[in-house]
């Protein structure tokens, strides 16, 4: 296990995004302390963690923004999007109204932090899903991204996510030649 004194190389902020209750404080908890609570609580502004992520031969510290997705905090959002390396778009997938805005999510995101790296996830995935393949194969091709379903109830995909996410703003800190922290 990697201690948050170890040194890494980089420091990234990673910010979520996306409607109330669709996972985004779950798939942070599972991540940085492989737990999971059923029991829903609304994040109230925002919650950080911190969590060291090994990517090949690369120390990195992830300084996670768990976000209120609620409709009054998007003002209070908009500020925390400041200096993000990257960000997850996160969607129930049971629930399909909860990709319905993802072009004002996408957009409030882009006007302060830019064009950085995105990964959408379509959380749990655990559950029978109501979004088609067609809104599915919309938004991939919108935005050229690609989707990882996920479930931090039965821990799928979520490491990976993670490791995507890392990955991503990794190739493209080295590619503007961002210098180490060491």
């Amino acid at each position: 296990m990697l201690a948050l004194a170890d040194s890494a190389a980089y420091l990234f902020k990673i910010v979520f995004l996306g409607e109330g209750a669709v996972g985004k404080t779950s798939l942070v908890g599972r991540f940085v302390y492989n737990s999971f609570e059923g029991d829903y609580l609304a994040t109230i502004g925002t919650d950080i963690h911190l969590k060291m992520v090994q990517v090949e031969d690369t120390l990195v510290k992830l300084v996670i923004w768990d976000i209120a997705g609620q409709d009054n905090f998007s003002q209070l959002r908009r500020a925390y999007y400041q200096n993000a390396s990257g960000a997850f778009f996160v969607f129930d997938t049971s629930r399909p109204e909860t990709i319905g805005r993802i072009d004002e999510w996408l957009k409030a995101l882009h006007a302060v932090a830019g064009d950085i790296p995105l990964v959408m996830l379509e959380n749990k995935v655990d559950l029978k899903s109501a979004v088609t393949k067609e809104q599915k194969d919309q938004i991939i091709k919108k935005y050229g991204l690609k989707i990882i379903p996920t479930s931090a109830k039965e821990d799928t995909n979520v490491e990976d996510a993670f490791q995507e996410m890392t990955r991503k703003i990794l190739t493209k800190a080295r590619s503007k030649g961002m210098k180490t922290l060491k």
